[in-house]
């Protein structure tokens, strides 16, 4: 576990640049808080958003996504709605500049994958992946990246249809010279299913710890370690040494 934490902490404290931050999933409120510790630290140049906190970004600036993708969003986030409007508004508001969202998105017609412009939206069908022209522009970035933490996937993966993006991001990651970081959880199920941990500079082993690490949370088991070395007077020396 040490080890892994002196990996991820070196990419956040002194990340090659540029660095960007690809974040998707379902659990937007982690993302939200996520990108705003990433972009108040100037630890990511850029973020890029994909998945639900793509469409929660999308319907935020001002584009109709569907009431029925709306009404998903309010479904999964349950009381930590309002609160995570809240928070998107004030992250699209302060650093709106450095935050990327997809040009076009797949819904998903009567189970076929139809992409469609964003400033054509609404449609009346769920939004499951990025579209076609935005998975093209993420993954040349990615391969244009010093360092690139990623977590969460980029749409229904579990969908051949609409597993492209999630697996063009990946494939990119793999492909690029730049250090990738890869989230528990999903991130890394996936990374190691289709043969690429070899390839990536970190996969996570620590499922929500490293989402956690990377919003800036305190880890349990590193404030016990604080605790004990305070009251035992011992030097704290940080990960990252100075060359």
């Amino acid at each position: 576990m040490a080890h892994e934490i002196r990996q991820i902490d070196q990419a956040l404290e002194s990340p090659m640049r540029p660095c960007i931050a690809v974040l998707g999933g379902i659990k937007v409120d982690d993302s939200i808080e996520v990108a705003h510790n990433m972009l108040e630290n100037n630890i990511a140049d850029e973020v890029w958003f994909t998945g639900g906190v793509a469409n929660l970004a999308i319907h935020l600036s001002g584009n109709n996504i569907g009431e029925g993708n709306v009404s998903f969003l309010q479904n999964e986030l349950q009381g930590a709605w309002e609160s995570t409007v809240e928070s998107a508004t004030a992250l699209l508001e302060q650093h709106g500049d450095k935050i990327v969202l997809p040009t076009d998105v797949a819904a998903n017609v009567e189970e076929n994958r139809i992409d469609i412009k964003v400033e054509n939206l609404p449609i009346h069908a769920p939004l499951f992946d990025m579209g076609l022209a935005s998975i093209f522009a993420l993954s040349s970035r990615i391969k244009s990246a010093g360092t690139i933490i990623l977590n969460g996937p980029a749409g229904v993966f579990e969908l051949p249809d609409f597993a492209l993006g999630t697996i063009e991001m990946l494939n990119a990651c793999a492909e690029s010279n730049g250090y990738a970081v890869m989230g528990g959880g999903h991130t890394a199920t996936l990374v190691s299913k289709r043969g690429l941990a070899d390839k990536m500079g970190h996969v996570s082993t620590g499922g929500g710890a490293c989402l956690d690490y990377i919003a800036g949370r305190t880890l349990p088991g590193i404030e016990a370690l604080e605790i004990s070395a305070q009251r035992y007077q011992l030097e704290i020396t940080p990960l990252i040494q100075d060359e």
